[in-house]
């Protein structure tokens, strides 16, 4: 009689491979999240970081301890004016991170915030991060969010790292068994310039009545936390701008946001109809596409990544993807150092979908 074999026990998801923190712009927050007065706790790359908005209404963002006695800036801080007032003794501190006054009417001391490089655009609040310090050489760029209604947002964390996701947006191979599309190919090859990636991709849909019907994406990536894709239904005469963002919160997570806007008819038509035709084609899109990303979740949060994957013919170019990828990192450390195999490994204990949120409709 054969002895059992114990099952090993699967692995725990911090005990997985992980790519290391990606340089770049990351998102904290949805523009309309930060009213003026605002104040938001947010973690990035593993730490706390603070998030407001001034009276004026400009977005700013600050390591989170009061340099007085440590107080946490994101728990009961304050906007007033300008000023980001902390809780513990009402100091406060100006746009520039300087302490303006204390709460006893007594000099401030010379102590300031740490400010960390912020960016609004595309309704999105973004923050750089890069391993050195370094300041921001590159930008995010203005996409025609005015060709489009106000758009319908989603947030959720996931199990995954901010290259995997990207990395999906030129896995070929995926379309057809995850997402049930037939007829992946591409329409545009890409195209690597600096921190900026595009590729254009075709695939086909059977709809009920309609038959086949072919969609068009030209995607472009910005950095490993910023995806913004056009969609297009030439037959129908359908426009979609969905925008993706992964931002890492710890070595293990990424907080997924994402927007989806859609349109009737040719770019920037304002007349009533076509205006509430594209409101009401938005609100319908929006869950579907949601949904058609939610279905990678699984894979992403069970998966490892493999520094060298055993690659097939449709595929689509996964690998000078990686190449232009490894620039988001300190010199040598896009591999994990403990990767394992996973064919030699039980598959670990599925993560945990957390903070799924509409954000609007």
């Amino acid at each position: 009689m054969k002895p059992l074999r114990r099952r090993a026990a699967a692995r725990p998801i911090e005990a997985r491979a992980r790519l290391p923190y990606p340089d770049g712009w990351f998102a904290v927050a949805f523009g309309k999240e930060l009213t003026p007065g605002t104040v938001l706790r947010r973690r990035l790359m593993g730490e706390e970081i603070v998030v407001y908005r001034t009276r004026r209404g400009a977005p700013l963002a600050v390591r989170p301890y009061c340099p007085h006695l440590g107080a946490h800036l994101g728990v009961g801080g304050k906007v007033e004016g300008e000023d980001l007032v902390c809780p513990f003794h009402s100091f406060a501190f100006g746009p520039d991170g300087r302490c303006v006054r204390t709460g006893y009417g007594t000099p401030p001391p010379k102590a300031g915030l740490t400010h960390l490089a912020v960016r609004e655009i595309n309704g999105v609040v973004a923050v750089w991060h890069h391993h050195a310090g370094s300041p921001p050489d590159w930008e995010l760029p203005a996409v025609p969010v005015d060709r489009y209604p106000a758009p319908v947002t989603f947030a959720q964390t996931i199990v995954d790292h901010p290259q995997e996701v990207v990395e999906n947006a030129v896995d070929l191979g995926h379309v057809e068994s995850v997402h049930r599309f037939s007829n992946a190919r591409v329409r545009k090859p890409m195209r690597l310039d600096g921190a900026r990636m595009s590729i254009g991709p075709a695939v086909q849909r059977i709809l009920p009545v309609l038959g086949a019907i072919d969609v068009e994406f030209d995607v472009e990536a910005h950095g490993l936390g910023y995806i913004v894709v056009e969609a297009r239904i030439p037959r129908l005469r359908m426009a979609a701008l969905v925008q993706m963002m992964a931002t890492p919160v710890d070595p293990a997570h990424v907080e997924i946001r994402f927007t989806t806007a859609a349109r009737l008819g040719r770019a920037g038509a304002r007349d009533s109809v076509a205006m509430r035709a594209s409101r009401l084609l938005t609100l319908a899109l929006a869950r579907s596409f949601w949904h058609d990303i939610t279905l990678d979740f699984p894979i992403w949060q069970n998966k490892v990544y493999l520094p060298r994957p055993r690659l097939a013919q449709g595929d689509g170019p996964i690998t000078p993807f990686r190449r232009w990828a490894a620039q988001f990192y300190p010199p040598g450390a896009a591999t994990p150092p403990d990767q394992v195999d996973p064919s030699q490994q039980p598959v670990a204990d599925p993560g945990v979908l957390e903070s799924e949120e509409e954000h609007s409709r």
